[in-house]
Protein backbone atom coordinates (compact mmCIF):
# COMPACT_ATOMS: atom_id res chain seq x y z
CA UNK A 1 0.00 0.00 0.00
CA UNK A 2 1.57 3.28 -1.34
CA UNK A 3 1.45 6.39 2.32
CA UNK A 4 -0.64 8.49 1.33
CA UNK A 5 0.42 12.19 0.79
CA UNK A 6 -0.79 15.08 3.29
CA UNK A 7 -4.05 16.36 2.83
CA UNK A 8 -2.16 19.52 1.86
CA UNK A 9 -0.31 18.00 -0.86
CA UNK A 10 -2.65 15.76 -2.53
CA UNK A 11 -4.10 18.33 -5.02
CA UNK A 12 -0.89 19.35 -6.42
CA UNK A 13 -0.64 17.32 -9.83
CA UNK A 14 -4.34 18.95 -10.64
CA UNK A 15 -2.56 22.18 -9.50
CA UNK A 16 0.36 22.11 -11.87
CA UNK A 17 -2.58 20.94 -14.75
CA UNK A 18 -4.66 23.62 -14.07
CA UNK A 19 -1.39 26.21 -14.72
CA UNK A 20 -0.54 24.70 -17.60
CA UNK A 21 -3.83 24.68 -18.97
CA UNK A 22 -5.22 28.30 -17.54
CA UNK A 23 -3.25 31.11 -18.98
CA UNK A 24 -4.44 33.59 -17.14
CA UNK A 25 -3.48 31.35 -13.58
CA UNK A 26 -0.62 31.73 -11.50
CA UNK A 27 0.53 29.71 -8.03
CA UNK A 28 -0.84 31.67 -4.68
CA UNK A 29 0.40 33.74 -2.92
CA UNK A 30 -1.74 32.46 0.49
CA UNK A 31 -2.78 28.98 0.48
CA UNK A 32 -5.39 29.52 3.39
CA UNK A 33 -7.27 31.57 0.77
CA UNK A 34 -7.38 29.57 -1.92
CA UNK A 35 -4.45 26.56 -3.97
CA UNK A 36 -4.44 29.29 -7.37
CA UNK A 37 -4.99 32.73 -8.68
CA UNK A 38 -6.77 33.10 -11.55
CA UNK A 39 -6.85 37.04 -13.03
CA UNK A 40 -9.96 37.83 -14.52
CA UNK A 41 -10.97 40.94 -16.17
CA UNK A 42 -7.68 42.61 -14.19
CA UNK A 43 -8.53 41.36 -10.80
CA UNK A 44 -7.24 38.40 -9.14
CA UNK A 45 -9.51 35.80 -7.88
CA UNK A 46 -8.43 32.60 -5.73
CA UNK A 47 -9.75 28.93 -7.08
CA UNK A 48 -9.41 25.53 -4.88
CA UNK A 49 -8.63 23.01 -7.18
CA UNK A 50 -9.19 19.13 -5.98
CA UNK A 51 -7.92 15.76 -7.99
CA UNK A 52 -10.51 12.83 -8.01
CA UNK A 53 -9.53 9.53 -9.35
CA UNK A 54 -13.05 7.90 -9.15
CA UNK A 55 -13.82 6.25 -12.93
CA UNK A 56 -17.08 6.81 -14.68
CA UNK A 57 -19.74 5.38 -12.99
CA UNK A 58 -18.42 5.77 -9.89
CA UNK A 59 -19.38 8.36 -6.39
CA UNK A 60 -15.77 10.08 -6.32
CA UNK A 61 -15.53 11.97 -3.07
CA UNK A 62 -14.09 15.75 -2.72
CA UNK A 63 -13.54 16.40 0.58
CA UNK A 64 -12.43 19.73 2.74
CA UNK A 65 -14.67 22.09 0.48
CA UNK A 66 -15.25 25.59 2.08
CA UNK A 67 -18.19 27.24 0.53
CA UNK A 68 -17.47 30.03 3.02
CA UNK A 69 -14.48 31.24 1.07
CA UNK A 70 -16.92 32.12 -1.88
CA UNK A 71 -14.30 30.99 -4.35
CA UNK A 72 -14.64 28.65 -7.29
CA UNK A 73 -13.70 24.90 -7.14
CA UNK A 74 -12.31 23.05 -9.89
CA UNK A 75 -12.06 19.22 -9.90
CA UNK A 76 -9.30 17.60 -12.04
CA UNK A 77 -10.70 13.33 -12.59
CA UNK A 78 -8.44 12.00 -14.76
CA UNK A 79 -9.93 8.78 -14.56
CA UNK A 80 -13.25 10.29 -16.47
CA UNK A 81 -11.20 12.38 -19.06
CA UNK A 82 -12.28 15.86 -17.92
CA UNK A 83 -12.63 18.48 -14.99
CA UNK A 84 -15.24 19.69 -12.97
CA UNK A 85 -15.94 22.98 -11.94
CA UNK A 86 -18.37 24.99 -9.91
CA UNK A 87 -18.88 28.48 -9.10
CA UNK A 88 -18.41 29.73 -5.82
CA UNK A 89 -22.64 30.20 -5.87
CA UNK A 90 -22.86 26.91 -7.08
CA UNK A 91 -20.64 25.60 -3.81
CA UNK A 92 -23.45 27.49 -1.55
CA UNK A 93 -26.20 26.47 -2.80
CA UNK A 94 -24.79 22.69 -3.12
CA UNK A 95 -24.18 23.30 0.80
CA UNK A 96 -27.26 24.43 1.48
CA UNK A 97 -28.85 20.87 0.58
CA UNK A 98 -26.59 19.47 3.56
CA UNK A 99 -27.84 18.89 6.86
CA UNK A 100 -24.21 19.13 8.29
CA UNK A 101 -20.93 19.62 7.40
CA UNK A 102 -17.43 17.55 7.02
CA UNK A 103 -16.39 17.96 10.48
CA UNK A 104 -18.67 20.37 11.47
CA UNK A 105 -22.18 21.05 12.04
CA UNK A 106 -21.87 23.90 9.46
CA UNK A 107 -21.96 22.86 5.60
CA UNK A 108 -21.00 26.18 4.46
CA UNK A 109 -17.66 26.17 6.55
CA UNK A 110 -16.40 22.34 5.26
CA UNK A 111 -17.98 19.73 3.37
CA UNK A 112 -17.55 16.99 0.88
CA UNK A 113 -19.57 15.46 -2.27
CA UNK A 114 -19.27 12.96 -4.31
CA UNK A 115 -18.90 13.77 -8.55
CA UNK A 116 -21.30 11.37 -9.32
CA UNK A 117 -24.23 12.80 -7.06
CA UNK A 118 -23.56 16.43 -8.31
CA UNK A 119 -27.41 18.31 -10.20
CA UNK A 120 -26.48 19.05 -13.35
CA UNK A 121 -27.26 22.50 -12.38
CA UNK A 122 -24.74 23.48 -9.78
CA UNK A 123 -21.64 22.24 -12.03
CA UNK A 124 -19.69 22.87 -15.37
CA UNK A 125 -17.64 20.20 -17.02
CA UNK A 126 -14.61 20.81 -19.35
CA UNK A 127 -11.93 18.97 -21.24
CA UNK A 128 -8.40 20.45 -21.07
CA UNK A 129 -8.91 22.66 -24.22
CA UNK A 130 -12.22 23.83 -22.48
CA UNK A 131 -11.11 24.60 -19.13
CA UNK A 132 -9.61 28.26 -19.19
CA UNK A 133 -13.15 29.58 -20.89
CA UNK A 134 -15.09 27.62 -18.29
CA UNK A 135 -13.08 28.17 -14.82
CA UNK A 136 -13.43 32.21 -16.62
CA UNK A 137 -17.14 31.89 -16.81
CA UNK A 138 -17.63 30.06 -13.15
CA UNK A 139 -15.52 32.91 -11.70
CA UNK A 140 -17.81 35.43 -13.69
CA UNK A 141 -20.84 34.62 -12.13
CA UNK A 142 -19.90 34.02 -8.67
CA UNK A 143 -18.12 37.47 -8.88
CA UNK A 144 -22.12 38.90 -9.64
CA UNK A 145 -23.60 36.78 -6.86
CA UNK A 146 -23.15 39.80 -4.67
CA UNK A 147 -25.38 38.83 -2.35
CA UNK A 148 -24.73 35.25 -1.64
CA UNK A 149 -21.27 36.67 -1.12
CA UNK A 150 -22.22 38.95 1.53
CA UNK A 151 -23.70 36.05 3.35
CA UNK A 152 -20.93 34.24 3.44
CA UNK A 153 -19.32 36.87 5.07
CA UNK A 154 -21.55 37.98 7.25
CA UNK A 155 -21.55 34.19 8.09
CA UNK A 156 -17.93 34.15 8.76
CA UNK A 157 -17.96 36.55 10.80
CA UNK A 158 -20.58 35.10 13.08
CA UNK A 159 -18.64 31.96 13.44
CA UNK A 160 -15.60 33.94 14.68
CA UNK A 161 -17.68 36.03 16.85
CA UNK A 162 -19.45 32.88 18.51
CA UNK A 163 -15.97 30.98 18.58
CA UNK A 164 -14.75 34.09 20.36
CA UNK A 165 -17.81 34.25 23.01
CA UNK A 166 -17.37 30.29 23.77
CA UNK A 167 -12.96 30.91 23.51
CA UNK A 168 -13.86 33.58 26.93
CA UNK A 169 -16.72 31.49 28.32
CA UNK A 170 -14.68 28.19 28.79
CA UNK A 171 -11.64 30.53 29.95
CA UNK A 172 -13.74 32.15 32.45
CA UNK A 173 -15.94 28.91 33.69
CA UNK A 174 -11.50 27.06 34.09
CA UNK A 175 -10.88 30.32 36.13
CA UNK A 176 -14.43 30.00 38.26
CA UNK A 177 -13.41 26.42 38.47
CA UNK A 178 -9.98 26.86 39.89
CA UNK A 179 -11.09 29.51 42.51
CA UNK A 180 -13.41 27.37 43.79
CA UNK A 181 -10.76 24.48 44.17
CA UNK A 182 -8.95 26.59 46.33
Amino acid sequence: MTKRQAIRREGEGAEQAFLRLVPSSRGTDDARRGDVIVTVDGIDHYVEVKECHASVGQGGTVNQVRPIKFIACVIWAPNQGCWYILSPDQLVLLAATKKRGQHTEIPFECMNFTLGSLPEHLHSRASDAELGVTVLAAIRRGAKAEKMSGLMSALLRDIRAIKNKYIEAVCQADNDARGSAT
